[in-house]
């Protein structure tokens, strides 16, 4: 099988509990969205196979531009 790479931008509501909007925007850029684990790449492989589609995930990264961190109102 050929490996196809693909740039997706994903735009992501997170609420996050925190004494300041600084430390809010600290836990949001490090830690609430990261890649998903090798064993959830795995699930989601298995639910592709079962739903009949011939491909596979082998990588997912995330990297968060702090600039298009907004708060929401």
């Amino acid at each position: 099988m050929d490996e196809f790479v693909f740039e997706v931008f994903i735009t992501a509501v997170v609420r996050v509990r925190a004494e300041t909007e600084t430390d809010a925007r600290q836990v949001v850029t490090s830690s609430a969205i990261a890649a998903p684990s090798a064993a959830e790449i795995s699930l989601a492989n298995q639910a592709n196979f079962i739903e009949g589609k011939n491909a596979s995930i082998t990588d997912v990264d995330f990297s968060i531009d702090s600039n298009s961190i907004k708060l929401y109102e």
